[in-house]
């Protein structure tokens, strides 16, 4: 099935349906029993022992220069001393002119033509399945009247990390594809998770995407510090200094970008499972529970969590929800064909 058919099947507004896809058990009172999965061979239920709670990936025994990279790290958890990556010019007038109660598409659509790099993103995701018509869109004006204000300060988000984390200062191409394909992979997993839990998808996917933000300036400070000491960290250890560091970095990125109180709350704040008095206590689960995912499917460092019988799931009610299990079925080929889009 086509990302989009999988897509708008789990917005519940149409796509091909899941041909053979189970129905729920139901108990003898007629409630929805915990749902199992159809194989042990399915990823999101790996073999005994697995894990149903997040773990951090942390490193025992770190070497002197782990040791000395954590130091540097804490050190600019008070933002002296450190160059923040400015949001993009054009990004930035863009969504200048979004916030303004009064929004002039007209302006927004001149902001957008004279950037190449834009034009090409908004003409790009307007011609996509998602949002083509009959005929084929060139138009940037009629584009931008089309996305409407959510979708493109979506899109002047995700065109402004892309430039963050590729930054020459970045220094680390390599590290840089990886943590930008989680980023991406993490905001279509929580997008898809978004209609099941009762949240708005756009709002979701921005979160999934901006939620370890704080890891361009952790690829930013390692790679310099790498150059002067002339040594490589191996990616288990950048992968536990992104670990250490990357919510407080984040939260001072948030800051100079000027997010949403709420965006920047989950990002100082995301890998602790919250109380249930916590206004984002969803939110904060589902960035919880789409860290599990990333780590099954290896966009993170793998961990072996069972899904299904985490407590994330159960928080969230998706152990019971007949339409669970059907999104992680097709998850893994859908996100290969989506960033391969991208």
């Amino acid at each position: 099935m086509a990302f989009w058919d999988w897509f708008l099947t789990a917005l519940g507004v149409g796509g091909t349906s899941h041909a053979g896809s189970p129905e729920p058990a139901r108990s003898a009172e007629g409630g929805v029993a915990v749902l199992e999965p159809e194989s042990p061979a399915a990823w999101w239920s790996p073999e005994p022992p697995a894990l149903t709670a997040p773990v951090a990936a942390r490193r025992e025994n770190p070497s002197p220069e782990v040791r000395f990279l954590e130091n540097i790290l804490a050190s600019h958890f008070d933002g002296h001393d450190l160059t923040l990556p400015a949001m993009p010019a054009s990004p930035d007038q863009v969504l200048k002119e979004l916030r303004h109660p009064h929004c002039d598409f007209a302006e927004v659509a001149r902001l957008i033509s004279d950037d190449p790099v834009l034009t090409a993103a908004i003409l790009r995701t307007i011609n996509s399945p998602f949002y083509r018509g009959e005929s084929e869109i060139t138009s940037i004006r009629t584009a931008v009247t089309r996305l409407g204000t959510r979708a493109l300060r979506t899109l002047m988000m995700h065109q402004a990390l892309q430039a963050a984390m590729f930054e020459s200062r970045a220094g680390n191409p390599r590290r840089a594809q990886m943590l930008w394909r989680r980023a991406q992979a993490g905001a279509w997993i929580i997008h898809g998770l978004a209609p099941l839990i009762g949240r708005d998808p756009d709002d979701a996917f921005l979160a999934g995407l901006l939620h370890d933000i704080g890891n361009v300036l952790v690829l930013r400070i390692v790679s310099a510090e790498e150059a002067k000491m002339k040594v490589r960290v191996a990616d288990d250890e950048f992968e536990h200094l992104c670990e250490l560091a990357h919510q407080e970095l984040g939260e001072l990125l948030a800051t100079a970008w000027k997010l949403p109180k709420n965006l920047s709350a989950l990002i100082r704040d995301h890998h602790v499972r919250p109380d249930a008095a916590d206004p984002l206590a969803v939110e904060r689960q589902a960035l919880l529970l789409t860290d599990m995912i990333l780590a099954l499917l290896e966009f993170a460092p793998y961990q072996p969590y069972d899904l299904l019988n985490s407590d994330v799931a159960s928080d969230l009610g998706l152990d019971t929800n007949p339409r669970f299990v059907p999104l992680l079925e097709a998850l893994p080929a859908e996100l290969d064909e989506t960033l391969i889009a991208l």
